[in-house]
């Protein structure tokens, strides 16, 4: 006879209520009033202190939505859960100006298990792009040689809510589809002192992306894929005056921004207590307009490492589970300022603590800053931490009868 865990259902609509508050606050960046916002590459998962890898990783209790064809390596008689929230101090620095911010946000909740031998599952929410910019600047009034302050806030950006099917096609080979409904607001307002223009974005969308692995032994290969896709925005900007009453509105809608094509493709090798990773990013952004005309938007590369040191791996005893975690990355970034490319670096550090009847808590420190960037570019330098709980529940248990 097989019994429901009925604490299962808790973690469920955990996740269903929270939603709406995993997307209340946004990151901040002067860069992401560029098209959809900054793109959100990162699963925010149990590898965060390896670099972010997972294309190529796989294991009884990682719940990899990065590439979901990892999923079939899950226990099949444990329900996984995994939140994870991070908090960000950057540091911004253009010629003598400097500036700093901090910001705190959920990340990610997830959950998935086992329907059958073949067929693994996963079910979560998770930023698909954030916006939050405040800029200030002059601008010259028509007629007279006088100037006038101009302020520019947007917040808001895209989330993903992601349903992930995994199917074990042989021995070695595994595939996956992430299908996510994609929706989402974002707001840009311009105050000019005498008007103040509001302009609001919505958008939803359905899409896929997806997975397969090879796994022989201490090896795993792994690729992914998303297409490109159109989004339709409805537009609605509202004017008003000083006195805040309004003088005019309009909506409107377009397609000119998109969901941009996406590759990546990892390696990974296990033996005993170590874990050694790679992976390789592409997102195919040229042709995004970036609003600036000293800016380009272009092509996204990233190169991520990262290894984890288990010192006493073993899956019957929560005491062994702990786990040391270290990793690296290098992007080009997707802007280009005066014909000039972009690069930053990462470096990461992570600890996961197992917690007796509860799973791990996962820890990781990350820095990220700039490697090389052109004059006048925004540098943005930052620490980051990000803290995870995962949770290993048994998903059915079996009664005897006597």
């Amino acid at each position: 006879m097989m019994i429901y865990n009925k604490r299962s259902i808790s973690y469920i609509c955990m996740i269903l209520f929270s939603v709406y508050n995993l997307y209340s606050q946004t990151s901040y960046s002067p860069y992401s009033m560029l098209g959809l916002g900054e793109l959100e590459t990162r699963d925010y998962g149990r590898t965060a202190g390896m670099g972010g890898v997972g294309a190529g990783m796989r294991d009884y209790d990682l719940l990899n939505t990065t590439n979901p064809s990892g999923l079939t390596a899950l226990d099949s008689l444990k329900f996984v859960f995994d939140i994870s929230a991070t908090a960000k101090q950057s540091y911004f620095a253009s010629g003598s100006k400097r500036e700093n911010t901090f910001n705190a946000n959920f990340r990610r909740l997830a959950f998935g298990f086992k329907v059958s031998h073949r067929w693994a599952m996963a079910f979560g929410t998770k930023p698909f792009s954030n916006v939050g910019y405040q800029i200030e600047s002059d601008v010259d009034i028509e007629g007279s040689t006088e100037t006038k302050s101009v302020y520019i806030e947007g917040d808001g950006g895209l989330y993903s809510i992601y349903w992930s099917n995994a199917f074990l096609l042989n021995k070695y080979l595994s595939l996956g589809i992430n299908s996510m409904y994609i929706s989402g607001n974002i707001k840009q307002t311009e105050n000019q002192t005498d008007y103040l223009f509001e302009k609001s974005s919505r958008t939803s969308q359905l899409y896929n992306t997806f997975g397969l692995q090879y796994h022989n032994g201490p090896w795993v290969a792994g690729l992914t894929y998303g297409y490109k896709q159109k989004l339709m925005m409805e537009n609605s900007t509202v004017i008003y005056n000083s006195s805040n009453t309004e003088l005019d509105s309009e909506d409107s809608r377009s397609s000119s921004q998109f969901i941009p094509e996406t590759f990546s493709a990892g390696l990974s090798w296990s033996k005993k207590n170590i874990v050694l990773a790679m992976d390789y990013e592409y997102q195919k952004l040229k042709g995004l307009a970036s609003g600036a005309s000293s800016i380009k938007i272009t092509d996204y590369h990233r190169i991520k490492a990262g290894m984890s040191y288990t010192p006493d791996k073993d899956i019957h005893h929560y005491r062994s589970q702990s786990q040391y975690q270290f990793g690296v990355s290098l992007a080009k970034s997707y802007l280009q300022v005066r014909e000039n490319d972009v690069y930053n670096y990462t470096v990461s550090a992570g600890y996961s603590w197992p917690l007796k009847g509860a799973g791990l808590l996962n820890m990781s420190l990350e820095y990220g800053n700039s490697l090389s960037a052109p004059k006048g570019y925004i540098r943005e330098s930052y620490v980051g931490v990000t803290v995870g709980f995962s949770m290993f529940e048994t998903w059915f248990k079996r009664t005897k009868f006597r």
